[in-house]
């Protein structure tokens, strides 16, 4: 497990930034250890504060478990991140804030922002992508748009545009296969958009199938971005470009909101400066 980074701790929340290349939970086909895990250590041997059941929400049924059920389940988990995706998550450190904050993210009184890097520039840079999404009929491991999957919308705000791509570094990198490579130089002619997203509903992959519906796949997303893109990519962009920026939502016991924020981590950083050379 990579070294975690903690945001922001207090007696009923931890907020962490999350790595790429960190599966966020448990399930079978998963073999090492997951943030899940780590958290769970964590807090093993740990006790819940007296007054945790202050914070649960007013409309609390039994239906699916107790709360303390409910969290021995969930093991503190409140929300997840694919993957490859960095950036800001929330732990809950007992039954009350775990609920709480789970009914904030399913009746979506949260906020949250992302960083991506697409391929090509934006007709229209601020807009919203209202596209329901269902997973793929073709590749179940995928989502794609669906008119009869469920309701998803993201607001995006183009931040920058990158104009060409530095063919000669990149042939620098690759040395003798660079010809190769240099065939799917077409693709490449329209430049990048660095791209914030807010999405108000949680999907599974919203934000890179919107994107990629909008034919702006998310750089380096070698699920979305076709065959031709996936060769090229992940010589310049070690993963796919998408980073949690902020997450905003109201702290289950003060009661006031919150946001954490976290910088774009060094290799995302670094792609951006490979674009401007």
């Amino acid at each position: 497990m990579q070294s975690i980074e903690v945001l922001f701790e207090d007696q009923d929340i931890v907020v962490v930034a999350k790595p790429s290349g960190v599966v966020t939970n448990r399930a079978k086909s998963v073999a090492g250890e997951t943030l899940q895990d780590w958290f769970a250590k964590r807090q093993q041997g740990k006790s819940f504060p007296d007054d945790w059941q202050s914070q649960l929400p007013d409309d609390f049924s039994i239906e699916y478990g107790s709360p303390a059920e409910i969290y021995r389940g969930r093991q503190g988990m409140v929300h997840r991140l694919d993957k490859d995706t960095s950036g800001v998550m929330v732990f809950a450190k007992h039954p009350g804030s775990l609920l709480n904050l789970l009914t904030q993210f399913g009746q979506r009184q949260t906020q949250k922002e992302y960083l991506a890097l697409t391929h090509g520039k934006f007709r229209v840079e601020r807009g919203t992508l209202s596209v329901p999404l269902a997973r793929s009929s073709m590749d179940r491991q995928k989502f794609a748009a669906d008119i009869t999957g469920r309701p998803a919308v993201t607001q995006y705000t183009v931040e920058q545009v990158f104009s060409g791509f530095n063919w000669p570094k990149l042939e620098e990198i690759v040395g003798e296969s660079a010809h190769s490579i240099r065939e799917n130089e077409r693709l490449y002619e329209q430049g990048f958009s660095l791209v914030r997203c807010l999405p108000k509903t949680g999907r599974t992959h919203q934000i890179r199938v919107h994107l990629a519906h909008e034919q702006h796949p998310i750089v380096g997303d070698t699920k979305y971005i076709g065959r031709k893109r996936a060769k090229v990519d992940p010589l310049w962009c070690p993963r796919q470009f998408l980073h949690a920026t902020s997450l905003e939502f109201t702290h289950p016991r003060k009661k006031e909101i919150v946001k954490f924020e976290t910088d774009l981590p060094k290799d995302l950083v670094a792609v951006i400066y490979y674009l401007k050379s």
